[in-house]
């Protein structure tokens, strides 16, 4: 008689938590520095002064330093948020690769628990 043993639970369940919650994490920040950071920056860059205002700023004055913030932020920000999204899609997809052991344990129990169901 062969007995059914309990499935080993699959190491995708340790990782996939972790890899999830890095790329929640990462897409949080760069929302938070998004609006903490860049939107004062640019309601004080475009909503405080005219066009020709911010054409004649000279350099190092606030509105260049205004504008260096937002092209510069972005150069950063945008990969970190892509990082986040990739992670979290990894998270999925390793979660995703644990369904075949899954079902390969099923199928090993439903082969094992078939002739006793049949004789019944």
């Amino acid at each position: 008689m062969t007995t059914i043993q309990s499935a080993k639970r699959p190491w995708q369940y340790n990782i996939f938590p972790l890899l999830t919650m890095l790329g929640m994490a990462l897409i949080l920040i760069s929302f938070l520095i998004g609006l903490f950071v860049l939107t004062p920056t640019a309601q004080d860059y475009w909503g405080s002064h005219a066009k020709e205002t911010r054409d004649a700023a000279e350099t190092g004055s606030a509105l260049t330093d205004d504008l260096v913030t937002l092209t510069a932020t972005n150069r950063w920000k945008e990969p970190l948020t892509f990082l986040g999204v990739a992670s979290f899609m990894v998270g999925i997809a390793v979660l995703f690769s644990a369904i075949p052991k899954i079902l390969q344990n099923r199928g090993q129990v439903l082969a094992i628990c078939y002739p006793y169901i049949v004789n019944q």
